[in-house]
């Protein structure tokens, strides 16, 4: 065989993610719901005390091997053991796109309307939802959200508080150029925010939610 089709045939015929299966992957349902005749987004606030308690979030969690048979199940389960909803009170109506975070932690995020009377029906985890509210989309769609900036930096080592200087990559002793001897990158991210009645909705739920109304926005282009 020819070498050249035989290094052919063995490439990937639809690529993927490199590293994808090093990197932990979550789910988010981003609820949809009908108030007054209008699009409302469903959030929660999580209790005070666990991860990110006191922030404000759609529900989800992390995907689960073995319990989960997708990432769409994954955000249906965390939905119901954290709100109470069912899964057969939602219609999954699409996906965003996969959010690939700064710390190796996907996110997908996907857009469920809730049947009439589910926020009546609700049960919330007191042990993880503080407080539920809903948002107009409206509200989203016509405010742009604030930007920040964070600064991400690659450090080949770091000085621990009880064991000192602890190295990941001993650039010097492997002979790498003297860049990287020291910590590199500087590279910025975007942090986006808005201000609600409920608290600051900021972080990767804002992100969602700005992914979510740009493409709303793109659909209201095309129909007007």
């Amino acid at each position: 065989m020819d070498p050249v089709e035989w290094l052919k045939g063995r490439l990937p015929h639809r690529p993927g993610v490199l590293g994808w299966d090093r990197l932990s992957h979550s789910s988010v349902l981003a609820p949809v719901v009908m108030v007054d005749g209008e699009l409302h987004l469903l959030f929660q606030e999580r209790t005070k005390g666990i991860r990110q308690g006191g922030e404000i979030s759609f529900p989800g969690g992390i995907f689960e091997p073995g319990t989960d048979i997708d990432l769409c199940a994954t955000a249906l389960r965390e939905c119901c053991e954290e709100m109470g909803i069912k899964p057969g009170q939602v219609t999954v109506i699409g996906e965003l796109d996969t959010l690939i975070t700064s710390v190796g932690l996907t996110v997908s995020c996907y857009v469920g309307f809730l049947e009439a009377g589910t926020l009546e029906t609700m049960r919330v985890n007191e042990d993880e939802v503080a407080a539920w509210f809903t948002l107009p989309l409206a509200d989203f769609m016509t405010k742009d959200p604030e930007v920040y900036h964070v600064r991400l930096m690659i450090e080949p080592h770091y000085d621990h508080p009880e064991k000192g200087r602890v190295t990941l990559l001993p650039a010097e002793a492997l002979g790498l150029p003297v860049r990287y001897h020291t910590p590199w990158g500087g590279v910025t991210r975007d942090v986006y925010l808005w201000e609600t009645p409920h608290g600051t909705l900021w972080g990767i739920t804002a992100e969602l939610v700005w992914e979510l109304v740009r493409y709303a926005r793109k659909a209201s282009e095309v129909t007007t």
